[in-house]
């Protein structure tokens, strides 16, 4: 037994010392750093930043709505001779133009019905022969005698009276385009072109009390209600017309910041006052302003003539381009100083259908 024992211990002591040796033969070396760095993939190159690019205004429709809307108070009526003797020079061209137009015409004041005062009823043109089935208050491309009918049209308005110093264009056109089924001044999917021609702003303030003059009268200072704002005429005509409509709400007004028209505008019995507000309106649609105190009209009236069509008075480009490299040509001709707003090229005016517009510049790092 033993010897037995004996041995087993020998074996045992054997065994510890074969594995003792197997284990000391294995060894585990660290991957070199440099082997590590070696697998990286070298970065991709960088892409062009030089961009360039041409486009073309699009074509848009050439049917177009108007409603011209006048100020009937009573320090107008200078102007609106003005405007009668220029009106037909502007639809004259238009007529030679391509643009398929018709005008409805209504103005500032509220008209009592029922004992409330409604805004924005179209109103007959005189000495128009409306062709059958054509209602009087609906001009017509085609039409023979402009000068003659709108001469008449304005001799025949009554200047003055009740109601006629609360101005309110604004108002007049969010009525108007709230009452279609009682009128047919306009066509399914035509432009919309409002002009208005005052001297005052709307609600003769612009709803602002630090405007009154001392000769005004004492209610002469209004608080606009929400029909007389910018904002929200915008969304009745979209609402109205759909969210794609061609819109443009055109001002021949005293402009913000001219002193010397609205000083030669006061010396009417009735103060003048900057069209604030209906600035805001023409800049928020996009459309033009212009000077009630300049001798003819027919410029400001092309001028609105061409924000009718389509147009474009901003570019979204691809990246925030770089300034230094920035080359714009407009229908071949460099322009240079045109301003950047991020990724936003803006016009100083708007470029109207079928301009070309080619451009080169570097993307911004």
């Amino acid at each position: 037994m033993k010897a037995l024992i004996l041995n087993s211990k020998l074996v045992l002591s054997c065994v510890i010392a074969t594995l003792s040796t197997a284990c000391a033969k294995i060894e585990f070396a660290p991957v070199p750093e440099q082997e590590a760095a070696s697998v990286v993939p070298a970065p991709a190159p960088a892409p062009s930043k030089t961009i360039s690019s041409t486009e073309v205004v699009a074509y848009g429709n050439k049917q177009v709505d108007f409603l011209l809307v006048l100020d009937d108070s009573n320090s107008m009526l200078p102007e609106l001779k003005k405007l009668a003797a220029r009106m037909s020079s502007f639809v004259n061209s238009l007529d030679a133009s391509n643009i398929d137009w018709q005008m409805c015409l209504t103005t500032t004041r509220g008209s009592t019905s029922n004992g409330s005062l409604i805004y924005g009823e179209p109103q007959p043109w005189k000495n128009y022969n409306a062709a059958a089935g054509t209602p009087s208050y609906l001009l017509k491309k085609g039409t023979a005698n402009l000068n003659q009918i709108f001469t008449s049209t304005v001799d025949t308005l009554a200047i003055g009276g009740n109601n006629s110093g609360d101005e309110r264009a604004i108002k007049a056109t969010y009525e108007n385009f709230g009452e279609l089924a009682s009128h047919s001044c306009y066509r399914p999917g035509a432009a919309i072109s409002v002009i208005v021609i005052s001297d005052e702003d709307e609600r003769s303030l612009g709803g602002d009390v630090r405007n009154k003059k001392p000769n005004d009268t004492d209610s002469a200072f209004q608080p606009l209600e929400e029909e007389d704002k910018p904002a929200n005429l915008i969304a009745k005509a979209k609402s109205t017309f759909g969210e794609d409509v061609r819109f443009t709400f055109s001002s021949i007004i005293v402009k913000p910041g001219d002193k010397v028209c609205e000083a030669e505008q006061d010396k009417d019995p009735s103060p003048s006052h900057a069209g604030n507000v209906y600035a805001e309106m023409s800049r928020l649609s996009d459309g033009g302003i212009g000077s009630i105190c300049d001798a003819d009209y027919s410029g400001n009236l092309n001028t609105f003539k061409d924000k009718i069509v389509n147009s474009l008075s901003s570019l979204n480009l691809a990246c925030e381009p770089d300034p230094k490299t920035l080359k714009v040509k407009v229908d071949g001709i460099p322009v240079p100083g045109i301003k950047v707003d991020g990724a936003i090229l803006k016009f100083t005016y708007a470029l109207v259908e079928g301009t070309q517009i080619d451009l080169m510049y570097d993307c911004k790092d």
